[in-house]
């Protein structure tokens, strides 16, 4: 539903007095005199008036004064009360003697410029806003119908509308109350904000304690939601590595190796703020380019804090290709015998709330039922190769697949999602020592063992890879990177102007 704003009311909204608790203090000391004359703050004179015009009243007719309450999670923050609403206490309150009329209250020119400064503060920045959101619109998203592309267009102007207005009044605030600030990644940004240096780190295994204190102060931000993080420092870290991590206030990345049953793992968790901030990166950023490049190229060209390989979906012709919310792939072809190319494998789906959802194989559509399920369930884009290691929480075992050489040790991918905009991906890699690698189904278990509520195998071998900081962060396959027609990856959703939080 489109929404309207009216910039009258935002300027209202936002000029509304606000004071501090402290302000309420009835005992406070008397302001000292200069020159005969008392100092008194804008509040402290409006309140002088106040006294002098109820003097003339009796005891018995004294308007009560009504407080607002604070609003939950602030500090107390009071609005001006509407007009007064008559009740049946108010019709039955004692009336007023005869001959006494109360004097109309005279606001003190400090209260008037002390509001009216407020709101000029207010007013400008909210223009400021609406005029940076309009001048900042990315109406560029690559092969999009028209109705789509206005709806996003729509969608991506009311949300920054909401994010410049809210951060604003943070801004403004944050000496009165704290606000939390929301970032996101319009979709027809074609590149993220890039990550600040100042918050990456790195630490050996034997001070993985240190991670601790990062994770807590993101969970003291509100970024963890109250979830628990899957990384701990009691795991069996290869000795020869140091845990890596970037945080800021819309993301902490943690990326680890560690030793199971004698092979090397490369594990990375995430959490996000906002969906938007999982994304998915075509070359040329158009579906069906010829051209490839390594993942490292692509993940530094849309400045990805880390990104993973995907499903190279021009390698191979199977599965359903959704990219930007459009469908691109969905070829009912035969495959093998009576299978057919869309349905032979899984298909991993991406929704706009960042979530799971998995389209099976053998599952019957038409291209049009497609369609409507993509529009319904809010689909961005897909991921083509699979088997479903994870769904809801219970192990799903593979007996017979067309893709990934289940049935025998191969290098293997999988991401999964843990909780709400709560990620974690494994990569298990031949490494210089030739360690054995595992079945589908005993990768499966080990990304079950973590505790994930949704899992998906991705393309492996020497596709397999997780890009930190421009490099690959576990060993690639024959000692070298593969080119490859995309990746998934996750950005930071904070602005590059607004710098370190």
């Amino acid at each position: 539903m489109k929404r309207e704003y009216d910039l009258e009311d935002i300027l209202a909204e936002y000029s509304e007095p606000f004071s501090d608790p402290a302000l309420q203090d009835e005992t406070a000391p008397e302001a000292p005199e200069v020159g005969g004359e008392s100092l008194l703050t804008p509040k402290e004179a409006w309140d002088a008036e106040e006294d002098e015009a109820d003097e003339e009243l009796s005891a018995d007719a004294k308007d009560s004064k009504e407080t607002f309450p604070a609003k939950a999670g602030l500090t107390q923050v009071f609005h001006a009360p509407a007009a007064e609403k008559k009740t049946a206490e108010t019709e039955a309150a004692p009336k007023k003697k005869a001959g006494k009329k109360k004097k109309k209250k005279r606001e003190s020119l400090a209260a008037k410029l002390g509001f009216g400064l407020l709101s000029l503060i207010f007013a400008v920045i909210s223009l400021g806003v609406l005029a940076w959101s309009l001048l900042n619109l990315h109406p560029d998203t690559a092969a999009v119908s028209a109705d789509t592309a206005r709806t996003a267009g729509s969608t991506n102007l009311v949300s920054r509308l909401d994010d410049g207005l809210n951060n604003s009044k943070a801004n403004a605030l944050r000496d009165i109350t704290y606000i939390p600030k929301h970032y996101s990644i319009p979709e027809g940004d074609t590149v993220a904000p890039k990550p600040q240096e100042a918050c990456f780190g790195s630490v050996s295994p034997e001070n993985a304690a240190q991670v601790m204190d990062v994770i807590e102060e993101a969970r003291n931000s509100g970024l963890l939601e109250g979830q628990e993080m899957i990384f701990s420092p009691n795991l069996n870290f290869r000795p020869d590595t140091d845990i890596q991590y970037y945080y800021d206030e819309t993301i902490l990345t943690i990326l680890w190796k560690e030793l199971i049953d004698g092979s090397t793992v490369s594990c990375c968790e995430v959490k996000i703020a906002d969906a938007s901030q999982f994304r998915r990166k075509f070359v040329d950023d158009t579906f069906g380019s010829s051209n490839k490049l390594f993942a490292t190229s692509l993940a530094a060209s849309v400045n990805a804090v880390v990104a993973m390989n995907a499903d190279f979906y021009m390698f191979r012709d199977f599965g359903i290709v959704v990219y930007d919310r459009e469908l691109y792939r969905f070829s009912e072809a035969n495959y093998t015998g009576s299978y057919k190319k869309y349905n032979c494998t899984d298909t991993m789906f991406v929704t706009d709330q960042g979530d799971l959802l998995f389209w099976h194989r053998l599952e019957e559509a038409t291209p049009e039922e497609m369609k409507a399920w993509i529009a319904e369930n809010n689909i961005i884009f897909s991921i083509a190769f699979g088997p479903v290691l994870v769904e809801n929480g219970e192990l799903q075992v593979c007996d017979w697949y067309p893709a990934g050489e289940i049935d025998r040790g191969y290098s293997r991918a999988g991401i999964g999602q843990k909780d709400r905009l709560h990620y974690f991906y494994m990569s298990l890699n031949h490494s210089p020592e030739k360690e054995a690698r595992w079945t589908v189904n005993q990768f499966g278990e080990r990304m079950y063992e973590r505790g994930l509520q949704q899992a998906y195998c991705l393309d492996g071998g020497q596709t397999s890879e997780i890009v930190w900081r421009g490099a690959p962060f576990n060993y690639i396959d024959f000692g070298g990177e593969r080119e490859v027609s995309d990746i998934i990856y996750f950005a930071t959703a904070i602005p590059e102007t607004e710098g370190t939080p």
